[in-house]
């Protein structure tokens, strides 16, 4: 056993002399709402439009019930080297509940770092659509053929006020068909793109935000977020009390569900170890979460994954490393489908210190 597991192995019994610990319920609850993605891309950006607005919302990897009046727009990163982590498989299969306590541990103490950006790369693939010629505005149409498209996205938040930010998109597309006679079809339309010809450097003067629900946080302010399990759950459900049903599609969603969305978007964001530590507490309390035990990445990284079933939309997973408890990958998958239609892969995420560099760790 390595240092790493040894450090995993002690968390747990740590957690054991504090609380016993069970097995996360499953509920039987139907949940209400479509799964439907948030990645991380600033909105215009991905149409090649200029934005007008003076606040920017930065849209994450994440799912569940969407608020009403944002977009699904979506951009990628690389894959292959500079993954964050690699390490031997663990025999032991854990509960959810256990996994995210221990996650809870691991975060808890890990040194409060900032800097002057919150960086994140991250490869996104979903599936292909393109805009028709005769179409006067970007429009997406269904398609006769079965592919996907994968790209990457560098971005790059600012965390003091007034400094500009920054996203790289539609880096390295790749598109991949179901079967030859997808690709056949495709071609007989005239092989319409699928993706962007070249990457766009988008450049901001104004802040980006990140979301919980309908509301948007600067990076200032989620660096800010409670960092107790009861303050923070506090925290989240004035939140959600103040959504109004109108704001959300098709409906709003339960608390728990509130949760579990806001996680898939915090985790990948600029959030303190206590808000990290925090959170991971909140969603061992969450019914409906389970663990499948580990899997790989898109990368090869192993983790475990984590997953939230609502009756008739699919299943939404977190892969989180159980050694750093750090987010690699957020994927979801349609009922009955053992592929994901959406995966959002987190190659790199960090502080750095300018514009166009990435974490020096």
């Amino acid at each position: 056993m390595n240092d790493d597991h040894e450090e995993f192995a002690q968390a747990l019994r740590t957690l054991a002399q504090r609380e016993p610990v069970t097995p996360a319920p499953v509920s039987a609850l139907v949940r209400r709402g479509r799964r439907a993605r948030r990645t991380r891309a600033v909105v215009g950006a991905i149409a090649g439009t200029a934005l007008a607005s003076a606040a920017v919302v930065v849209v994450l990897g994440s799912g569940g019930v969407v608020p009403a009046g944002l977009p699904s727009v979506a951009s990628a990163p690389p894959s292959g080297e500079g993954s964050r982590s690699s390490h031997s498989p663990r025999t032991q299969s854990l509960d959810a509940r256990s996994v995210l306590l221990a996650a809870a541990e691991t975060a808890a103490r890990e040194p409060a770092t900032s800097g002057p950006y919150w960086y994140t790369r991250q490869r996104t693939s979903q599936p292909a659509y393109y805009f028709g010629k005769k179409l006067k505005k970007p429009q997406r149409q269904k398609i006769p053929f079965s592919a996907t498209v994968a790209s990457t996205q560098d971005s790059w938040y600012a965390s003091d006020k007034g400094a500009p930010s920054r996203t790289v998109t539609g880096q390295d597309p790749k598109v991949a068909f179901a079967t030859s006679a997808d690709e056949a079809r495709w071609k007989r339309l005239g092989s319409p793109a699928l993706a962007d010809e070249k990457p766009s450097t988008n450049d901001y003067d104004m802040e980006l935000h990140f979301p919980i629900g309908n509301h948007n946080f600067t990076v200032r302010q989620l660096l800010k977020l409670p960092t107790s399990k009861d303050r923070l759950e506090s925290r989240l459900r004035r939140l959600f009390d103040e959504e109004s049903a109108s704001d959300w599609w098709p409906a709003k969603p339960e608390f728990t569900e509130y949760v579990w969305s806001a996680a898939q978007d915090l985790l990948a964001g600029p959030i303190s170890p206590g808000t990290r530590s925090a959170l991971y507490r909140l969603l061992a309390e969450q019914p409906a979460i389970k663990s499948l035990g580990e899997v790989t990445d898109s990368l090869g990284r192993t983790g475990v994954a984590l997953a939230r079933t609502s009756a008739g939309n699919g299943e939404a997973r977190l892969i989180v490393d159980d050694e750093t408890a750090e987010l690699l990958c957020y994927e979801f998958r349609e009922q009955g489908q053992s592929t994901p239609k959406l995966q959002v892969t987190y190659e790199d995420m960090g502080w750095a210190e300018a514009l166009g560099e990435r974490p020096q760790s």
